[in-house]
């Protein structure tokens, strides 16, 4: 899959910003908005994620592009037939603990983004998928950089990927068209 939101690239946009969040938390928190706000817009995320931002500041005004690029690439994203969707978390290149830490940081702000409107959905898939989030965002991060715990971790981060188009489907079904097995004969 190709991810043109690197987190190495991003990881330091919100330093110049008034905010507590880190990218990945921010990242998280687009998501679960996205997932109960069919029409969100950048604004509606930037307050939630931003105390407020000088665009006549070329520092902030650099981090708001950047910030709106990272918007319309997720977007984009969750909504990729393809099921083109990554996480902005630390990849394989960095530390262990760096990429358990950054996807704790995911799913805690997924799960606010998720409380930013009502939930509503009596799917038991989707609602175990946010248990399960509930859970992995209260991990330990100090996790040992060994072989094993690094294809565990790779299959949790695959989990959460997985787990975030379903609920976003069940939240928000696709408009594409498809075919009703009823209507084939």
């Amino acid at each position: 899959m190709n991810n043109p939101l690197d987190y190495d690239t991003f990881k330091s946009t919100l330093h110049h910003l008034n905010t507590d969040d880190t990218i990945s938390s921010a990242h998280g928190i687009l998501c679960g908005f996205a997932c109960v706000k069919p029409d969100l817009s950048l604004d509606d995320w930037l307050n939630e994620v931003l105390v407020s931002i000088d665009l006549d500041n070329l520092n902030e005004k650099s981090a708001h592009e950047g910030l709106a690029q990272i918007f319309n690439e997720t977007l984009s994203q969750l909504n990729d037939a393809t099921l083109d969707f990554q996480l902005l978390i630390a990849d394989e290149d960095s530390r262990l603990g760096e990429q358990a830490n950054t996807l704790i940081e995911w799913c805690q702000g997924y799960l606010v983004g998720l409380g930013l409107q009502k939930v509503s959905t009596t799917d038991e898939d989707a609602l175990e998928m946010i248990k399960d989030l509930s859970e992995i965002s209260k991990l330990d991060a100090d996790v040992l950089d060994t072989e094993q715990n690094a294809q565990d971790l790779n299959e949790i981060i695959e989990f959460v990927r997985m787990g975030t188009l379903l609920i976003q489907e069940t939240l928000q079904p696709s408009k594409q068209d498809y075919i009703s097995t009823e209507t084939l004969h």
